[in-house]
This record gives structure tokens, sequence and C-alpha cells, in this order.
């Protein structure tokens, strides 16, 4: 049928994982920065609503008013939007793959080394390429399913072409907290 070298094997799934990390972490670093974003509209709404209510409880006229209303009505939209794609809880759960993906990426990284290197006998690599199969397994038995919904089957794209590292993304995550 084909023939498929341990070391090809190991390849493959590596870069399979590098891909997904990738997705997942930018992923998370644009839904952590539209989240921000909508937070950011919101308070500039909500601010002009403030002002315009003001405006209107000192007697300013009907202009006031009509742009306070109109200032939360789309203030709510926005909130609403907000909380309807669940933004700030998707991309906690896309770092936190991603993060988990880098890990395992690393010790990929590392049998490849040993087993270039003649460190591992094809047995032990076996061994430890399984081991590795079954937490990569276990991290996606593990991921939410809210980072589930839209994590790439294959992102298409060589492995760390982003420009980011994982620290980039568990900071913007973080601030958006």
């Amino acid at each position: 049928m084909f023939n498929l070298t341990l070391h090809d094997h190991l390849h493959l799934t590596f870069t399979e994982i590098a891909q997904r990390r990738d997705a997942h972490a930018a992923k998370a670093l644009t839904r952590a920065r539209w989240s921000r974003r909508l937070r950011a509209t919101e308070a500039i709404l909500i601010s002009g609503v403030s002002i315009a209510a003001t405006g209107v409880a000192f007697g300013r006229g009907p202009r006031f008013a009509i742009a306070a209303a109109v200032l939360a009505a789309i203030a709510l939209i926005v909130l609403v939007v907000q909380l309807s794609f669940e933004l700030d809880a998707s991309a906690r759960a896309h770092a936190d793959s991603s993060a988990q993906l880098w890990a395992l990426r690393e010790r990929y990284r590392s049998l490849l080394s040993d087993l270039h290197d003649g460190a591992l006998t094809v047995a032990e690599a076996r061994a430890r390429r399984d081991k590795l199969l079954d937490e990569l397994r276990a991290i996606y038995d593990t991921t939410p399913i809210i980072a589930l919904e839209e994590a790439p089957s294959d992102s298409g794209s060589p492995a760390n072409n982003f420009g980011f590292s994982p620290k980039d993304v568990t900071t913007e995550v973080q601030s958006v907290r």
C-alpha cells in the first residue's frame, strides 16, 4: 500500500500538532481582541448614554433624550452580541488548548531528536510515541466544547508561521479576564 517509517509518522504527527497549536493560538488571540473591542465599544456607548441622560436631567431637550435612547439601544445590542458569542470563554479555551499542544509538540520534538541522534532504539521510540499519542487523545478528550466548535481539522498552513508564542496568547487572554 504505502511505506511509512516511524520517523515519517512522528514527523507527520508533530506537524499536525504544530498546525493545530498555531490555529488554536490564532483563534484565542482573535477572540481576545474582539472581546476587548466589544467591551471598549460598550464602555464608550454607556458613557455617551450617561452624558445624554445628564443633558436630559438638566432640561437640554428632546435631542438628548433621543440620543440617550439610541446609544442605550446600541449598547444593548453590543452586550447581547458579546454574551451570545462568549468570546472570553472561547479565547481562554483556545489558549488552554494551544498551551497543552505546545507542551506536547515539544515532547514530540525531543523524541524526534532522540531518534535521529540514535539515543533511542526503535522499540523505545515506539513506546514513547504511543504514550504521546495517548496524551494527545487525552488533550482532545478534555478540550472544552467551546474550543472544539471551531477547532480546525487542518489549518493548511505551515507550522509556526503566525509569529507569536504561547506567552503572547496567554498575556492577551489574561488581559481580557
